[in-house]
């Protein structure tokens, strides 16, 4: 199966917005993915990290001059920790949900996958002949969380994360092309 033809096959669909599809050649493809962020929300994230980012800072300046919680005890250094771990880990996921550019490389025998945030990169290598399915999940809008959302793994010799916390149709129109491409059954997630 040549891949350029799967590719034209695909574009019947429409390529959602955030992916582009570069072929290079009859056999191989690269599909670059850049996030585009949740919208609104990245306002919301945005105020929030700014004023818990003050806090984070007024809370250090006190507990360095001897500050208390209320008229008591002294601020603890675990209070002055937690708050701050809290601060860095909302900013690298707001980081990455910003920044985060994939690359999905499609060769005759492999799929090649590398992500990079502001520089940080990773690359991994799933032979074609180890993908047994590619599935496509919710992971996300269940319980409290409003957003809904999908992922996108392959299940082989070990499972492996493509996306996650996309819109169905990105993980959706991602996992028919690799699926046609790597001659598996694609598993799609129910959409309520």
């Amino acid at each position: 199966m040549e891949i350029t033809n799967q590719n034209e096959n695909s574009a019947l669909e429409p390529t959602p917005r955030g992916f582009t599809v570069i072929p290079l050649g009859k056999d191989a493809l690269i599909i670059h993915h850049k996030r585009t962020g949740m919208g609104c929300m990245n306002i919301f994230t945005i105020v929030w990290l700014t004023v818990w980012g003050i806090w984070c800072v007024v809370l250090l300046q006190r507990y360095l001059n001897g500050g208390r919680l209320g008229n008591v005890d002294p601020i603890p250094l675990w209070l002055v920790l937690l708050v701050w771990v809290g601060e860095l880990v909302v900013a690298y996921h707001f980081t990455y949900w910003l920044f985060c550019k994939q690359s999905f490389r499609i060769e005759a025998a492999c799929l090649t996958m590398e992500t990079d945030v502001l520089g940080f990169a990773q690359r991994a290598n799933i032979p074609k002949g180890s993908i047994k399915r590619i599935v496509q999940v919710k992971d996300g809008g269940e319980g409290d969380d409003s957003f809904a959302s999908w992922g996108l793994k392959v299940e082989g010799d070990r499972v492996t994360t493509l996306i996650y916390r996309q819109p169905y149709e990105k993980s959706h129109w991602l996992g028919r092309v690799l699926a046609k491409w790597a001659q598996v059954d694609f598993v799609e997630a129910l959409r309520e």
